[in-house]
């Protein structure tokens, strides 16, 4: 089995697990809650903006992420659990995550924490090799980011594939 990867170049945080550990199930579940407001993002996306709209909309977006970051700091709801291990995501698709180093344990499930587009996301996954892992288990909105995320990578890669065969 061939697997198409992208280059990605991410920070990752993980730690062996059980997939139903409540210690890491709740920090899954409450990371990211400023996330809500990607509902809000998706039927924009689906509405035809002036440019002047448009630009107000994403202002008054703006200043609602800042609000519930300001509300998470003020309550320390932005604590993270300390995780073991640290690493660098290499390549990934839409199913796996290929690291720079052989750092996992192969059949072994991992919790894992990185960065998107500023945006915090945790994920669950099982360890195909030493490298590469499968994720078994996301939330619909860290999906939604995640996915965009992949797609303009690919992208870049066409574009770049384009600009220098001209």
């Amino acid at each position: 089995m061939e697997l198409n990867l992208f280059k990605a170049g991410l920070n990752a945080e993980f730690q062996s697990c059980d997939v139903n550990d409540s210690y890491f199930l709740q920090e899954y579940l409450n990371i990211n809650l400023s996330s809500k407001l990607s509902k809000w993002k998706k039927l924009a996306s689906k509405v035809d903006f002036e440019d002047s709209e448009k630009l107000i909309f994403d202002l008054i977006l703006s200043l609602k992420e800042d609000i519930v970051k300001l509300e998470n700091r003020l309550l320390n709801q932005d604590k993270l659990l300390p995780l073991s291990q640290k690493g660098i995501i290499d390549a990934l698709n839409f199913e796996y995550l290929n690291f720079l180093e052989p750092l996992l344990q192969k059949d072994k499930h991992y919790y894992m924490r990185f960065e998107i587009n500023g945006q915090k996301m945790a994920l669950f996954t099982l360890a195909q090799s030493e490298n590469l892992a499968k994720i078994i288990k996301i939330k619909a909105e860290d999906r939604i980011l995640y996915d965009a995320f992949t797609v303009e990578i690919q992208r870049d890669m066409i574009r770049n594939r384009k600009e220098n065969n001209e």
